[in-house]
């Protein structure tokens, strides 16, 4: 009967798991899933739930439930815990206890079995009730209705007089009286010829039957706990690796975020550093890309050096807008470039309206640069690839070489390089500009904020709660948003501009979709950021994430130096408009032939 339970867990449930893969994500709760997993998953942990209920109704606890208990349910909640050592000791150590009852009565049945008849009746009977087992004794004294303390001579006589009347010569056919002859006829042999085994067995009848099932349960019992032991060994054999390679890696000089870990980002602060790892059984913690590993990291050192650690880089606040950027005009179209002009704030208030699919347009190729930023659509169904239209209004243009417009509010969807059209309008203003968009890094609607000042926390000495103003001071940072209580999505920044308060995210808010109980059903719900909501910037890693290369210059605090050199043109040549692409190109290639000349005259060569 445990065999069954070893070919379930270690082929059945494996092979579900693989065959299904699809996600399972439960109702949302507070912006999070009650649970997030596969169905390949979901299908094991119902077999284990339904295999733990059905072999306790029909068996109580026997080897077949204590199958399902230690070889497949507290393994499966087990792994939950295995990078979490001390969490798991208590986990490992509350099974223990619980189990305790049932493991010490197979001790004493292995060890001293004398000692099992100082059990109290009132405690076996207990333990016969959470183990949903029957006594299997018959009360042989309630079968004949005499009382224990009846003498052989009244036995005899209560069976007789019951004899007569059921004999089956005087009953004939009749079933029920039929099975009460044999009863009592039974009582009766066991009474007469044997009663004093009788009376030791029913007085221990819950001790007779808990004795085998609590063997059993100790001998499952060790069964788990051998091979806990096993992957326990294997488990901190892998987290002395990780410590090794984290150790290796600080003390070959590699980079560390040192200001999450309080400590000064020069070399007095890599001489602490160096100092705690030099100790080959140095303590460090496991990367899992949490926090967590940052604040044991600086408690490890904080215990072990009198030193002062800096307080924790963590800011909330307020999301004071929400941008999107995106790129006025396609150099690979080339459709009406002369048309836009490149004068910084030149289509600051112009109302922008965009198509993402103008009739007639096609889907572009692939372009390397964007096939990460593209892969989700790919899973666009029939409807989103439909043609949508939005307008809104242009709160800033950089222009320059870029083009590049803020849009606010933002768009429902995020344009498409070469196939969706704007067109910028203003009242007032006859002409209006159409075009192709462009290729822009940040054109996700949710990718580009502006945040207000940190709001002081309760504990304000602890953490580093107010804005820095140094340029990419929370580069690789996560950025969180919440709704009160509930959460709303995550992503890394890219680039922190403290002169505008802006944070600019590598990929786009990832947030939070799934079913939320709306009335009395649950129905498809897709959380969004928006303003006034709480923003969270902390690290999450003591190894800096490493920046994402998007091949392109990055639209920093220089873009506006860029703008004006460009503009500052102090004329245009062969007749193309003033801040136009066509003019900035014609000022470049004058320039290179006056460097060139230059070099001629001075015999440096062409």
């Amino acid at each position: 009967r445990s065999l069954f339970n070893f070919f379930l867990s270690s082929f059945i449930n494996p092979m579900a798991r693989f065959l299904i893969p699809q996600r399972n994500k439960g109702p949302l709760v507070r912006g999070k899933p009650l649970w997030d997993t596969t169905w390949g998953n979901t299908a094991v942990h119902v077999m284990i739930l339904s295999g733990l209920c059905f072999s306790w109704w029909f068996y109580g606890i026997d080897q077949l439930f204590l199958g399902f208990l230690f070889l497949q349910a507290v393994p499966e909640i087990q792994k939950r815990f295995w990078m979490k050592p001390m969490q798991h000791l208590c986990l490992v150590g509350g099974i223990l206890l619980l189990c305790f009852p049932f493991f010490s009565i197979g001790l004493m049945a292995w060890y001293t079995p004398s000692y099992l008849e100082i059990l109290p009746k009132p405690y076996l009977q207990t333990l016969c009730w959470f183990a949903n087992a029957r006594p299997h004794v018959a009360d042989y004294y309630d079968i004949l209705g005499v009382s224990p303390d009846a003498d052989m001579k009244t036995i005899k006589k209560v069976f007789r007089e019951q004899a007569i009347d059921l004999h089956p010569d005087k009953v004939g056919d009749d079933p029920v009286k039929l099975a009460r002859f044999h009863a009592i006829q039974e009582a009766s042999d066991a009474l007469t010829k044997g009663r004093a085994d009788y009376d030791k067995s029913i007085e221990n009848q819950e001790l007779n039957e808990m004795v085998p099932r609590c063997y059993a349960f100790l001998v499952m019992m060790g069964y788990w706990l051998l091979h806990s032991l096993i992957d326990w060994n294997d488990v901190e054999g892998m987290r002395d690796q990780h410590k090794d390679q984290l150790r290796g890696y600080i003390l070959n000089g590699n980079p560390l975020d040192m200001r999450a870990l309080g400590l000064p980002d020069d070399e007095e602060g890599k001489a602490w550093l160096y100092k705690y790892c030099e100790a080959e059984d140095v303590e460090l913690p496991v990367l899992q890309s949490d926090p967590d590993e940052i604040h044991m990291m600086r408690t490890l050192l904080s215990d072990t050096f009198p030193v002062k650690l800096r307080p924790f880089p963590q800011v909330t606040g307020k999301i004071a807008q929400q941008l999107q950027e995106i790129a006025l005009g396609s150099k690979e179209k080339g459709e009406n470039l002369k048309e836009i002009n490149a004068n910084s704030g030149f289509y600051t208030g112009y109302t922008i309206k965009v198509e993402l699919r103008p009739s007639g347009s096609k889907k572009p190729a692939a372009d390397p640069i964007d096939v990460e930023d593209d892969e989700e659509d790919e899973d666009e169904d029939e409807d989103k690839m439909k043609n949508q239209v939005a307008e809104t209004t242009v709160v800033n243009y950089l222009g320059g070489d870029k083009r590049i417009a803020m849009l606010r509010p933002p768009l429902p969807f995020r344009p498409i390089a070469g196939v969706s059209k704007f067109t910028l309008s203003k009242p007032g203003v006859p002409k209006t500009v159409t075009a192709l968009c462009g290729k822009c890094p940040w054109s996700w609607p949710t990718q580009v904020f502006k945040i207000g000042d940190g709001e002081e926390p309760a504990d304000k000495d602890k953490y580093d709660w107010q804005l820095h103003d140094d340029d990419g001071y929370y580069n690789g940072y996560r950025f969180e948003v919440m709704d009160g209580d509930t959460y709303i999505g995550q992503g890394r920044i890219h680039e922190y501009w403290p002169s505008m308060h802006k944070v600019i995210l590598q990929d786009q808010l990832y947030t939070t979709t799934g079913k939320q109980l709306k009335g009395l059903s649950y129905k498809d719900t897709k959380l969004e950021a928006k303003e006034g909501m709480t923003y969270k910037i902390y690290p999450d890693s003591l190894i800096p994430p490493r920046k994402r290369n998007f091949d392109r210059e990055s639209q920093g605090p220089t873009q506006a130096a860029v703008s004006q050199n460009v503009t500052a043109t102090p004329k245009n040549i062969i007749g193309a408009p003033k801040g136009s692409v066509a003019a900035q190109r014609n000022v470049k290639k004058k320039m290179h032939r006056m460097n060139v000349v230059q070099k001629k005259q001075k015999g440096g060569g062409g």
